[in-house]
């Protein structure tokens, strides 16, 4: 028999909830990332975006502390090629968050976490193709039975 684990894709508040915040209440994702238990995915696409908001003046981050966000995050996630995407059957209305669902749909069954109420507002249709949408960090948990 095969371990597959749990697919997993994070939206950038939930990345930066993780490390830069350093929020208490995704802990249990940290820990799940850090001993390997699930498989996250990131694209090019998503990076795009992370480097973009963590630039942002907002977060008064330097390069350095920018460089080891990216790293951090580059060293618990896989890529997913872009070869490798496929266009999610449903929309999200704010266009830039489309690449998240793209990705869970591209590695479904997947589970996608996401603070944005655009994309959580897509959580039935996205359901029905295999792609479950949440905001609850703990909500990970029952990924691992």
């Amino acid at each position: 028999m095969t371990d597959i684990k749990p697919r997993l894709v994070l939206d950038t508040n939930v990345i930066l909830d993780l490390l830069v915040f350093k929020d208490p209440t995704a802990e249990p994702i940290r820990l799940l990332l850090d001993a390997k238990l699930v498989d996250a995915v990131r694209s090019e696409a998503s990076m795009l975006e992370l480097i973009d908001v963590i630039q942002r003046p907002t977060f008064k981050l330097n390069q350095e502390e920018q460089a080891m966000i990216l790293q951090a995050w580059k060293s618990v996630t896989r890529l997913l090629e872009n070869a490798a995407m496929e266009p999610a059957p449903f929309t999200c209305r704010d266009l830039d968050d489309q690449v998240f669902l793209d990705m869970a749909y591209s590695i479904r069954p997947a589970m996608l976490l996401s603070k944005d109420l655009l994309v959580l507002e897509l959580g039935a249709i996205a359901k029905t193709h295999g792609v479950e949408i949440s905001n609850q960090y703990d909500r990970l948990q029952t990924l691992l039975g």
